[in-house]
């Protein structure tokens, strides 16, 4: 079997890097966490993609930061508050994004467009104005508010800095501003 009799000696298994405890934890605690991810997010894909990234910096942090793990008193609540929070966390930056998507393409003075034929046009002054951005901006752009990536998501992609990431999509979103306003006028 597993030899793990209870939490506390899974625990002080996981503390020393025992990959067996790691695969035991993982095993026991990954459908639960999955179903309590999927209750906050509603939406299963980005559920596993959480918990998949809280198994990984559960391992490296339990690997090279020990220390979290001494304060951990009931595993449950902790990987329950655990996932909560990254869940919190994540439906937080989404509507942040959201809002931050409506602000940019709506200028104070503008009114929402009535019908159909406005929309398009909105959204191909968008795309023009998108393509005269700078590559690396445009790419930036386009993976955070066009496929709703993460920065470090768009890091990976890009093969650059998550802070690199935060600039080029700040340069872009106040190009876009300028651009949409001289459009506006």
């Amino acid at each position: 079997m597993n030899g793990f009799t209870n939490d506390i000696e899974l625990l002080d298994q996981l503390k020393t890097g025992n990959p067996e405890a790691f695969d035991y934890f993982y095993t026991t605690y990954r459908q639960w966490l999955l179903i309590t991810a999927m209750t906050i997010l509603k939406d299963e894909v980005e559920s596993q993609e959480l918990v998949q990234e809280f198994f990984i910096d559960f391992w490296q942090q339990s690997l090279y930061n020990r220390i979290e793990l001494n304060n951990i008193a009931s595993l449950k609540n902790f990987l329950f508050v655990s996932i909560k929070n990254r869940c919190l966390n994540k439906l937080s930056k989404d509507d942040t994004r959201r809002r931050r998507m409506q602000q940019m393409l709506r200028p104070v003075h503008y009114t929402l467009p009535n019908n159909k034929l406005e929309n398009n046009e909105l959204k191909d002054q968008l795309e023009e104005a998108i393509q005269q951005l700078p590559e690396r901006q445009s790419q930036a752009f386009r993976l955070a508010y066009l496929e709703h990536k993460t920065r470090k998501e768009i890091a990976a992609v890009m093969d650059i800095s998550e802070e690199t990431v935060k600039k080029q999509i700040a340069n872009a979103l106040k190009s876009l501003r300028e651009t949409l306003k001289k459009v506006q006028l």
